[in-house]
C-alpha cells in the first residue's frame, strides 16, 4: 500500500483537485517528473498521486506557484550542479529530512559526486573529494545551519569564487531547501520503498 507515502497528510487524488490546485499539478507533472525521472527519484506514484513535499504544497497552490517561480529562478542562476547537490543534502542531512536526503542522494550521483562524500554530507560530516566550488559552496552552508554566520575569511573565499551574485544563489539555494525540509519534516512524509540502491552508471544509463 502507498497511502502511508503522504505521512501525517493524504494523499491527494487527481480527480479530487480543484482548478487551483490542478493548475500547479500540471506544473509538476510538466516539470517535476522530468526532473525526478532524470535524478533518479519518485515524485509521482503510478496513479497520478503526488508524494514528497508536493502532495503537502498541493494543499496551498496559490503559495506553491510563487515557490516554483523561486524555485526556477534559483535553478537557472549558474550554479552548476555538483554545487547544488552538495548545498541540498547539507540542508537535507541538518533537518533529517528523509525523502530529501533520499531523493537527492539519487540526483548527487547522477551529479557525479563521489560517493564517499555523499555519505559523509548525509552524515554530516566534512565530505572528501568534491570539486572545490561543491566543498566551498558545502562549508558555507553548514557554517550557517550550525553555527548562523559565516566568518570574514570563508565570506571573502565565496565572493572571491561565486561572486556576489552566486553567493546570493547559494543562499536563496538553502533557503528553498530549509523551506522544503520543514514541510517533509513537519508532515513525517516517508521515503518510498525502492528495490535496490542504483549506482550513478545505473541511474545515467
Amino acid at each position: 500500500m502507498s497511502d502511508h507515502l503522504g505521512g501525517r497528510l493524504p494523499l491527494l487524488r487527481p480527480a479530487d483537485l480543484d482548478d487551483e490546485q490542478r493548475q500547479f499539478y500540471d506544473l509538476l507533472t510538466r516539470v517535476v517528473v522530468p526532473e525526478a525521472a532524470a535524478g533518479g527519484f519518485t515524485a509521482q506514484l503510478a496513479d497520478g498521486r503526488f508524494i514528497g513535499p508536493f502532495n503537502a504544497l498541493l494543499r496551498a497552490p496559490r503559495i506553491a506557484l510563487g515557490l516554483g517561480g523561486w524555485t526556477r529562478e534559483i535553478t537557472q542562476a549558474g550554479l552548476a550542479e555538483d554545487v547544488r547537490q552538495a548545498v541540498i543534502l547539507t540542508v537535507g542531512s541538518a533537518w533529517n529530512a528523509a525523502y530529501e536526503i533520499d531523493a537527492h542522494t539519487a540526483a548527487a550521483r547522477v551529479a557525479g559526486l563521489p560517493e564517499a562524500a555523499i555519505t559523509a554530507l548525509v552524515e554530516g560530516t566534512a565530505p572528501t573529494g568534491l570539486s572545490a566550488d561543491a566543498d566551498l559552496a558545502h562549508r558555507l552552508t553548514a557554517g550557517l545551519l550550525t553555527d548562523h554566520g559565516v566568518p570574514d575569511a570563508l565570506y571573502a573565499e565565496a565572493i572571491g569564487r561565486f561572486g556576489e551574485p552566486g553567493v546570493l544563489a547559494i543562499l536563496c539555494l538553502i533557503g528553498q531547501y530549509q523551506t522544503i525540509s520543514s514541510i517533509l519534516v513537519c508532515f513525517q512524509v516517508p521515503v518510498p520503498e525502492r528495490s535496490a540502491p542504483r549506482t550513478a552508471d545505473q541511474l545515467t544509463s
